[in-house]
């Protein structure tokens, strides 16, 4: 019986231990885990401020990333997001000569311009749970219209080369082309969009008790 008893005696305890160790690997397996999750809940509260801050300026939600994690998708109404708009002007000179003969129409014109960034191409925020720094990645700003607001236009007849009402369309048509790519030559209006963009979500950011981290543009050559 001494003998039996002793037997159950060490059963039970190897039972009890097999249990406890279990319970301990168990919790170990666990703790990482939790303690990832405790630790990107600040940066989580933080991403949902961040973007309200963005939609109230911007008019859409981007999506964010938490450590390279997507925790809130994008909302984007709008297929396009304008930072700047420009008015300039632009000349153009159309002429054509036949059999010495010189007809011209010199047009100026004023236009709008606006400049920014496709929003299907990249726009996200990248949210650094350790530290809580945000930065922002985007497409290159690029010119995204160009609109004909008015224009006035002198015209110049040869003698047996008169101008036709088809000549002055076709010669309004290239001054827009033409203006179209005076404003993608225009760096510095690209150039004012990225400003603008950045200074609108670090305002968000900052607002929302967040560290900005601009990202660092190489100049072109």
């Amino acid at each position: 019986m001494k003998r039996f008893s002793w037997a159950v005696s060490r059963a039970i305890v190897l039972i009890v231990l097999t249990l406890c160790a279990t319970w301990f690997m168990r919790s170990c397996a666990r703790m990482p885990g939790e303690a990832a999750e405790a630790a990107a809940e600040p940066a989580v509260e933080l991403a949902k401020r961040v973007v309200d801050g963005i939609s109230r300026r911007l008019q859409f939600r981007p999506e964010v990333r938490i450590d390279q994690v997507t925790v809130l998708s994008a909302e984007m109404p709008v297929l396009e997001l304008a930072a700047v708009r420009r008015e300039f002007a632009h000349e153009y000179l159309w002429e054509e000569q036949w059999l010495g003969s010189t007809k011209r129409l010199h047009l100026r014109g004023t236009f709008a311009v606006k400049a920014g960034v496709d929003l299907h191409e990249k726009f996200y925020l990248e949210i650094d749970s350790h530290d809580l720094r945000v930065k922002a990645e985007f497409a290159e700003p690029r010119v995204l219209g160009v609109e004909l607001l008015a224009y006035r236009v002198e015209e110049e007849e040869g003698l047996w080369n008169r101008l036709s009402a088809v000549e002055r369309e076709q010669a309004v048509n290239a001054l827009l082309v033409s203006a179209r790519a005076a404003a993608a030559r225009d760096g510095k209006l690209t150039a004012d969009a990225r400003r603008m963009l950045e200074a609108q979500i670090s305002a968000a950011v900052i607002g929302a008790g967040g560290l900005w981290r601009p990202e660092v543009v190489e100049p072109k050559n």
